[in-house]
């Protein structure tokens, strides 16, 4: 059973300046999902929370695939106090039969008598039918407190069931004059920003680089600056040409590594790393690059629901180029580079779908003296519209 921490620290009369009491214990909730961070792919994150008479009685959230949902944990936590009581949770509950039973049939037994959730599973076995299950049997269904945030959290998962696809977003850190290296710095941004790059690395399933970026940076590319505890990313190197070490620290100690190559790499390299333990895919590409759109499909075909791309110049262009990406996530230092910095984006073309508003600001913010600038494509935007409102749920892609 996953449990959440213990009653001294639970305060029975939660409440935060400026919020409504639907709000104060749905921020719990979200508190509580978070603690599953990179644990339950392909599961959203979910956390609940049981009030009655104005005090929180359970609380729980969703460990991982197999494991008991929030719902459940909460309801197991709060015990008979949970008759009468209200439910507070991210997600819509569900209602259907998975790796565990529904939750609405939990939450009637239990004799819950309200039920406030943020946004509709957009899964369709779930969309919707959860709720009804719930108002069928007289229980008040509220929906919609904090849906920005609660959509914010497991947005790949919106957007994998949403779209069909992997959802993939381009990090870059530049200087004002839209550099991504400079003299005599390793590290453009400060270091409050680069922790929140962990953040966004824990949110996400994988991590996908350039074999440049490893030869000129030697990244580690994990989560540490979050919490030493977590497992990597699962790691994706473009490397055409297979030059990627054999004997590199991700394969000896035996992490997930995937490398896409070209058609004409080397087949004894190929061999070499496979032995090694890389997974080693090959793809159709062009000028040393492999075709991102293909890319795509086999990060879909694998099972995974969000890549975040780091660079390099190479990567980020043809991202641009091609409109892959579905987000940007754009970390601005107050330095100037100067002509011996690199541009983040080199072709002469332009992205053709960037016109008309494809790609707008969805977030601003300061980062200890940096900028970090969030824009996102239409289809992602329109997701809040799609998880908050009644009716059948429209499918959207790129």
């Amino acid at each position: 059973m996953v449990k959440a921490a213990p009653a001294e620290v639970r305060p029975g009369a939660l409440r935060r300046h400026g919020m409504s009491n639907d709000e104060t214990y749905i921020r719990r909730a979200l508190e509580l999902a978070e603690r599953a961070t990179a644990g339950t792919n392909p599961n959203p994150l979910v956390g609940a929370v049981i009030v009655r008479d104005g005090e929180i009685v359970g609380e729980g959230y969703h460990g991982g695939p197999g494991r008991p949902h929030a719902e459940i944990e909460a309801i197991l936590d709060a015990g008979e106090r949970a008759s009468g009581a209200t439910l507070y949770v991210n997600l819509e509950p569900c209602c259907h039969y998975g790796r565990t039973p529904p939750c609405t049939e939990a939450i009637i037994d239990a004799g819950i008598s309200r039920v406030v959730f943020s946004m509709y599973d957009p899964f369709g076995e779930v969309r919707g039918k959860g709720a009804g299950a719930l108002r069928s049997r007289g229980i008040d269904v509220t929906v919609g407190p904090c849906a920005y945030d609660a959509l914010e959290l497991n947005l790949p998962y919106v957007h994998r069931i949403v779209s069909g696809s992997p959802f993939i977003v381009l990090k870059l850190a530049a200087t004002l004059d839209g550099r991504i290296t400079m003299d005599g710095r390793k590290h453009i941004t400060g270091l409050e920003s680069r922790r929140r790059v962990h953040v966004l690395r824990s949110r996400l399933e994988a991590i996908a680089v350039g074999k440049g970026t490893i030869d000129l940076d030697d990244p580690v590319l994990d989560r540490r600056l979050l919490d030493p505890g977590l497992p990597p990313p699962v790691r994706m190197i473009f490397d055409s040409g297979l030059s990627f070490p054999h004997d590199h620290a991700w394969l000896t100690q035996g992490d997930p590594v995937i490398i896409y190559c070209g058609e004409g790499a080397s087949p004894e390299r190929r061999e070499l790393l496979s032995g090694a333990g890389a997974d080693v895919v090959t793809l159709p590409g062009k000028d040393g690059l492999v075709n991102l759109h293909d890319w795509v499909e086999d990060v879909g075909r694998r099972g995974f629901s969000s890549v975040l791309v780091e660079g390099g110049v190479a990567i980020a262009t043809s991202m641009m180029l091609g409109g892959i990406i579905d987000r940007l996530v754009l970390f601005v230092a107050p330095v100037v580079a100067g002509a011996g910095g690199e541009s983040w984006y080199r072709d002469p073309g332009l992205p053709v779908w960037l016109e008309d508003g494809e790609l707008a600001p969805t977030r601003v913010e300061v980062i200890e003296g940096d900028v970090m600038v969030v824009y996102d494509r239409f289809h992602v935007r329109s997701y809040l519209g799609a998880v908050t409102e009644e009716g059948e749920l429209v499918h959207r892609s790129r």
